[in-house]
């Protein structure tokens, strides 16, 4: 276990299964120099993090109008899904607390990452279940109408999208992804996002969080896979990995990756 090894004060920490895919990319010698620069900065940004305090607070403007003032705490790690998270948050312009998963006050019951507090006593855990609840509270989708319209894309990329995108064996472990074989769900998307930007009302919203975020792990983990087959969706990655905030939560060098990997998609 490349975390265990890495970082002994994380030993014990369950993650989510993208730290399995990074074990996995490394064992099997991932040949891309580019992906093995994508990895060694995201485990880079961890030492890091460990070298540091348990906490650190994150204070950024994000592409929102206003910088919202939070009581948000989120419990992470760069080699998980907890950066998309982060990625929503900027998006909002909401100030967040970032804690490492082995910190004794991380709430999810299983010890996992992303798990979530905020003002009132709130925890939540799950990446789906929080990108609902931010986007209730502080992204303005805040009636049933509205929360609706998001609602049903953050379900679909946590109950559909993710098995196609992530193939598990037996033991939960990620062995491959079905995003080459053009399954159903990734055709009827293709042509859900023919002559449009993003999903809801041609406007860039949490559901654009939610599916893009699982698309972008394509390139990052399986980058013999050609997402050209779907020119509509590679598009949509493009546009969205351009996005302020994407980079401020998954760094510089990943976004670049995987901007280029677009291109090279849609070329």
């Amino acid at each position: 276990d490349i975390r265990q090894r890495a970082h002994p004060t994380l030993r014990g920490a369950s993650c989510s299964r993208l730290n399995t895919m990074h074990t996995s990319a490394v064992r099997t010698g991932v040949q891309n120099n580019a992906v093995r620069q994508s990895l060694s900065f995201t485990h880079t940004l961890a030492a890091r993090s460990l070298s540091m305090k348990s906490t650190r607070s994150v204070a950024c403007r994000g592409t929102g109008p206003v910088q919202v003032q939070c009581g948000v705490k989120l419990w992470g790690h760069p080699g998980t899904r907890s950066p998309l998270v982060n990625w929503y948050l900027h998006e909002v312009g909401c100030t967040f607390e970032e804690y490492l998963p082995n910190h004794p006050d991380n709430p999810h019951p299983f010890g996992q990452v992303p798990a979530l507090a905020d003002d009132g006593g709130v925890e939540i855990f799950e990446s789906g279940a929080i990108l609902l609840y931010l986007s209730d509270k502080y992204g303005g989708l805040d009636t049933p109408e509205k929360r609706a319209t998001v609602g049903k894309w953050i379900v679909w990329a946590n109950a559909t999208l993710d098995p196609i995108l992530f193939k598990e064996n037996a033991q939960g472990k990620v062995i491959g992804t079905g995003a080459g074989d053009k399954p159903k769900g990734l055709l009827r998307l293709e042509s859900m996002l023919e002559g449009k930007e993003f999903l809801v009302n041609n406007e860039f919203s949490v559901a654009d969080v939610a599916i893009c975020a699982y698309l972008l792990y394509v390139p990052q983990f399986f980058p013999q896979v050609n997402m050209g087959i779907y020119p509509n969706i590679a598009a949509y990655m493009a546009r969205c990995v351009e996005r302020e905030a994407y980079v401020k939560a998954f760094g510089d060098k990943t976004a670049q990756f995987c901007a280029a990997k677009c291109q090279q998609y849609m070329a």
